[in-house]
């Protein structure tokens, strides 16, 4: 007898690749929320819904429903952004949501406070500045991070290219997100066609992947699903070493869950470090447990069967084993708040900003 499979990956599977009803509740304006299954599936789609903490006890007192509305995060691998989409997401917070930006750690923005019938007016606008909000949350592969500044070096540069690179391999591809929220036409296709990496059940909980140029390691590799670390030689990245299984995640009382560091698995050359890429992220989607989500994160997996056996699976899955780890040297990890001298000569600054939080106050 097969065992119970949780709430969310019935949703999954039976969303019709991340449509649900979402369309239908969008236009319903008798309430302000969407369906409890529906914001499972919003999820994938980078939009999380809340209300409104301030006002609950008294819309609750005056009989009235929360006030709902969405945090909306957008996928943006490397962190970077051009100056024209920074004001174009600065004037976006103003018409559609409360006037505020949030830096997240995953080198990404979020947007609160907008409402429901804000929604596809806001998804518009970002598409427009060349933007999305796809995988930013969800079972799928997230937000992929690298070094902060990619002018620090052509090594950077290449690095945050290759972050674009693994992230555009890694995204769903349902065309639910332009039907949605784009207003695109619906276009009939079969299952495999339409999500030929993910499926219908997409992967068991999210999957983190980080870059680090040595010696930095400014966005913590070893706390991610995969981290790749940059081999430089005759100052060229020849390969990665590749760790896996990392994530600080636990849940309190649970003896069962547990950070985890990420372990050395080995070295991939670069040319092959994409599909490397794919192949682990696809283990985790045929291995990881799909029935106790607090047990559905990459670590358990790997904890589960061992690294022998992960060694042998990605041989299977990339057609070729991992070669042995070169050496390498981390001596430094966190932000490098101020001045730092490009290779170039130019000077880039970098800013603390409190809790994130970007709000125009005069």
């Amino acid at each position: 007898m097969s065992e119970k499979l949780p709430e969310a990956e019935v949703i999954k599977r039976e969303s019709n690749y991340l449509r649900g009803t979402i369309l239908e509740g969008l236009a319903d304006r008798t309430t302000g929320a969407l369906s409890e299954d529906d914001t499972k599936l919003t999820k994938f789609h980078g939009s999380y819904q809340q209300d409104d903490r301030e006002v609950r006890d008294e819309r609750r007192r005056q009989k009235l429903e929360p006030l709902y509305q969405f945090m909306v995060r957008l996928r943006l691998p490397g962190g970077v952004l051009t100056a024209d989409q920074w004001l174009g997401l600065d004037r976006i917070a103003d018409e559609c949501a409360n006037s505020t930006l949030r830096l997240t750690t995953r080198q990404t923005f979020q947007f609160h406070g907008v409402f429901k019938e804000q929604m596809q007016p806001f998804m518009q606008k970002i598409h427009a500045l060349g933007l999305d909000s796809r995988g930013a949350c969800g079972d799928v592969n997230r937000n992929v991070i690298s070094n902060v500044n990619p002018h620090q070096s052509q090594l950077h540069g290449e690095i945050h290219e290759l972050s674009l690179t693994i992230s555009e391999r890694l995204r769903w591809r349902s065309a639910a997100y332009a039907e949605i929220w784009l207003g695109e036409e619906c276009v009939e296709k079969l299952g495999e066609e339409e999500e030929p990496f993910y499926g219908q059940k997409y992967l068991p909980r999210k999957f983190k992947i980080a870059l680090a140029v040595p010696p930095e390691n400014d966005c913590d590799v070893f706390a991610n699903d995969i981290g790749l670390i940059a081999i430089v030689e005759d100052s060229q990245i020849r390969g990665f070493n590749v760790v896996v299984g990392g994530g600080m995640g636990l849940t309190y009382g649970d003896p069962a869950t547990y950070p985890r560091l990420a372990t050395m698995a080995g070295y991939v050359p670069k040319e092959q470090i994409v599909d490397a890429c794919e192949s682990i992220c696809a283990i985790q989607r045929d291995f990881g447990d799909r029935t106790n989500r607090a047990h559905a994160r990459f670590k358990y997996t790997i904890d589960d069967h061992g690294m022998d056996w992960f060694r042998e699976r990605f041989e299977e899955y990339h057609g070729q084993a991992f070669e042995k780890p070169r050496s390498f040297s981390l001596s430094r990890n966190g932000d490098r708040f101020g001045w730092v001298e490009g290779e170039d000569g130019n000077q880039h600054l970098t800013l603390l900003i409190p809790t994130g939080r970007v709000a125009d106050t005069e």
